[in-house]
């Protein structure tokens, strides 16, 4: 029974890990975390993909190295081996990506590097690799990272076919076209518009289950 009631608990306290991450505490749409290279470079379903697949590599390497440095050095220090550690993924992470998608990789110039030093490295490492075991930690950073691919993803998507009425070669029966949302300005406008939308949402199933329970 000990067992069972031990096994249950990892179970919920990884579903809630995997509700914060996806939803409650989602790095772009709640915290607005990474939104610059969103905005300016996840225009299309194919540059979407190019972004979440650099920004996985870099980010889990470097977070995964950096819960081996000691909570005893001083925070500032901390910082900087935190992005030591992140040049070095990225020089591994560019030689990979620019062997696998060279063309993709070039087009997002100065917001391919800039992902070594994007927040969410800094905010899991200090928030949780202080308490929790390695192995929990791993679990956080998958399901966060996941969050963020999820997210850019579908604002590629939706992006492309605002902007262009179609998904790549593919022709959609858009009945008005905005080019404006291809561009940067329109990448952090409808970026804002939908962080908008999700709280707005999150705020009315909080209140919801609130009613519920009384």
């Amino acid at each position: 029974m000990e067992h069972l009631s031990e096994a249950s608990k990892v179970k919920n306290k990884h579903r809630d890990m995997l509700m914060e991450s996806f939803f409650k505490k989602n790095s772009i749409l709640v915290n607005g975390m990474v939104i610059t290279p969103v905005a300016a470079f996840a225009n299309t379903l194919e540059n979407a993909v190019t972004l979440s697949v650099s920004f996985s590599i870099i980010t889990l390497f470097t977070l995964l190295f950096s819960s081996f440095v000691p909570k005893r050095v001083v925070y500032a220090i901390r910082i900087i081996i935190y992005t030591v550690i992140g040049s070095l993924i990225y020089v591994v992470a560019a030689i990979l990506l620019n062997h696998l998608m060279p063309d993709k990789i070039a087009d997002m110039g100065i917001y391919f590097p800039l992902l070594i030093i994007n927040s969410l490295i800094v905010s899991r490492s200090e928030v949780i690799f202080s308490r929790e075991r390695r192995s929990v930690v791993l679990i956080d950073i998958i399901f966060c990272i996941l969050g963020y691919a999820i997210v850019v993803l579908l604002f590629g998507v939706i992006r492309e076919i605002l902007g262009s009425g179609g998904i790549g070669n593919h022709v959609l029966a858009v009945p008005v076209i905005y080019p404006v949302f291809r561009t940067t300005f329109g990448g952090f406008l409808l970026l804002g518009m939908f962080a908008a939308l999700y709280r707005a949402v999150l705020l009315f199933v909080k209140r919801l289950k609130e009613t519920g329970v009384k």
